[in-house]
C-alpha cells in the first residue's frame, strides 16, 4: 500500500469526520430553532440553568415569573387535556398558553427509565439560548425555577425531546 496509500486513506477518513461534525451542528442547529419552527424535532440543544439570576434578562425573568405565578393559580383547577389529573402535562401546556411569545417557548418532554423520571415541562428562550423551566415551580413553592434546581440528578438533559406539537392543542 505505500505512503501514498495511506495518506489516501488518511485523507478520506478526515473527509468524512469532517462532514460528519458538519451534520452534527447542522442538527444542534436545526434543533434549537425547531422549537419555534417544527416542534416535533428532537431537541438535546436545552441547556439547564443555575440559580443566578444572571442567566435572564430582566424582562426574561419577568415574563417566566408573571407566567409561573398564572400557572400557580391556575394549575389544580384547570384539566388541559381532560385526563382527570393535574400533573405535569396541564402546568406545561398552561406555562406555553400564558408565556407572553409564543416563539420563545416550548414543551419538552423527558423520559429517563434509569431515574425513573417522565416528565413534561418548557423551555423558554433566553440569551439565544434554549433553557429548561419547571413550570410548577412557583405552584409547589420551589424558590427557584430551573429544571436542574429543582429535580438534580434524576433531570438529565440529553434526554429531552421537544413535543410542543402533540401538546399545544390543548393551549385553547
Amino acid at each position: 500500500m505505500g505512503h501514498k496509500g495511506f495518506a489516501a486513506i488518511t485523507a478520506i477518513f478526515l473527509i468524512l469526520t469532517w462532514f460528519s461534525w458538519i451534520g452534527e451542528k447542522q442538527k444542534e442547529e436545526k434543533s434549537i430553532t425547531a422549537l419555534s419552527s417544527s416542534p416535533t424535532t428532537t431537541s438535546r440543544s436545552i441547556t439547564t440553568a443555575s440559580t443566578s439570576r444572571t442567566n435572564t434578562n430582566d424582562s426574561q425573568h419577568a415574563n417566566i415569573e408573571q407566567t409561573l405565578r398564572i400557572v400557580a393559580q391556575k394549575w389544580k383547577t384547570t384539566d388541559v387535556n381532560k385526563d382527570g389529573l393535574y400533573n405535569c402535562i396541564d402546568a406545561a401546556v398552561l406555562f406555553y398558553k400564558y408565556y407572553p411569545d409564543r416563539s420563545k417557548v416550548g414543551i419538552i418532554i423527558n423520559v429517563n427509565p434509569k431515574t425513573d423520571f417522565n416528565h413534561l415541562f418548557n423551555a423558554v428562550l433566553i440569551n439565544g439560548r434554549w433553557i429548561a423551566i419547571e413550570p410548577q415551580a412557583y405552584a409547589t413553592n420551589y424558590k427557584t425555577y430551573w429544571m436542574n434546581d429543582i429535580w438534580g440528578n434524576r433531570y438529565d438533559s440529553t434526554l429531552n425531546r421537544v413535543a410542543t406539537e402533540s401538546y399545544a392543542r390543548y393551549a385553547k
